[in-house]
């Protein structure tokens, strides 16, 4: 996630570059046909460019607000996992005594959050787990289709084996399965979302009918601006197609990309507040923005 509050036009060019490139040589050469060679046909004076400009723009705002809802929904989605990690170490700091307990149901969610980033990018995470799962639960993971559900199941076994032990109550017990239950249902709307893409005219279409303008544009505009319509017509141009790549940016937010949810960011900052919930001191250091990206 770009977190730089300045703007990198320079960015914005070399990601457009090749499209532009060709746009601004296509604008020279109907400039130098009508104004050079005196090629007058190549003239289209009476398009409506206004009226066909604000359709586009209609359905191109259409477009960016439904990947920013996506994007938006996400990141709403990972505050909900954190905050009911949070919750769920406080339950058992301040439901129960049992030390143990604590730091094996504190370090399989911490195991969670990371499985969960990796398995929302399609990532291994074998050393991670390692990290703070038993080895035999590391190894079974490694089999499971989906690794976060199992170690979700492997907290619950552990609660519940804790109730049989007479270590927590069934006020207890009911309060931190409710919260499990909270977690996993914001994994459910992240799967939602990775495994649901936009449909895919939400992307062709506004695509299709850009450059499809950025081809008439010229056309109708060179017999009133002349030699500067390589300058009008690529400035018009490169906004049409800024603002489609804004929404190509947003509509996934879990393909490993500067425009992502932050969730090695998010998933350290529940690492750390949750190992400073059971009294560890030694955490891990906060990710911070790398040239204005916060991963």
């Amino acid at each position: 996630m770009i977190v730089d509050k300045r703007l990198h036009l320079g960015l914005l060019v070399r990601s457009n570059l090749p499209v532009l490139s060709v746009l601004i040589a296509y604008d020279i050469v109907v400039t130098i046909a009508y104004s050079g060679l005196d090629w007058r046909f190549v003239s289209l004076p009476s398009l409506p460019l206004a009226l066909l400009g604000s359709a586009i723009a209609l359905i191109v705002g259409i477009r960016n607000t439904t990947a920013y809802a996506r994007w938006w929904e996400a990141r709403t989605l990972w505050g909900a996992i954190v905050n009911n990690s949070r919750s769920l170490a406080r339950g058992l700091v301040t439901l129960s005594d049992d030390e143990a307990l604590q730091s094996r149901i504190v370090h399989g969610q911490i195991a969670y959050a990371l499985a969960l980033r990796c398995h929302l990018l399609r990532q291994p995470g074998d050393a991670m787990l390692a990290r703070y799962l038993p080895p035999e639960l590391a190894a079974a993971c490694r089999t499971a289709s989906n690794v976060p559900v199992a170690i979700q199941m492997a907290l619950g076994r552990e609660l519940a084996a804790a109730r049989s032990a007479g270590g927590l109550d069934t006020v207890a017990i009911a309060a931190l399965d409710q919260t499990l239950g909270a977690i996993t249902a914001a994994q459910g709307g992240l799967e939602r979302i990775k495994n649901t893409p936009l449909p895919r005219q939400y992307s062709l279409l506004p695509l299709m009918f850009i450059r499809a303008y950025c081809v008439v544009l010229p056309l109708g505009a060179v017999a009133s601006l002349g030699l500067a319509t390589p300058l009008g017509s690529g400035l018009i141009g490169f906004m049409f197609l800024v603002l489609d790549e804004v929404g190509r940016d947003l509509e996934d937010p879990f393909e490993n990309g500067v425009h992502d949810v932050p969730m090695s960011a998010i998933t350290r900052t529940i690492e750390i507040d949750l190992l400073q919930a059971i009294g560890v001191t030694e955490t891990p250091e906060p990710i911070r923005p790398k040239d204005g990206i916060l991963m």
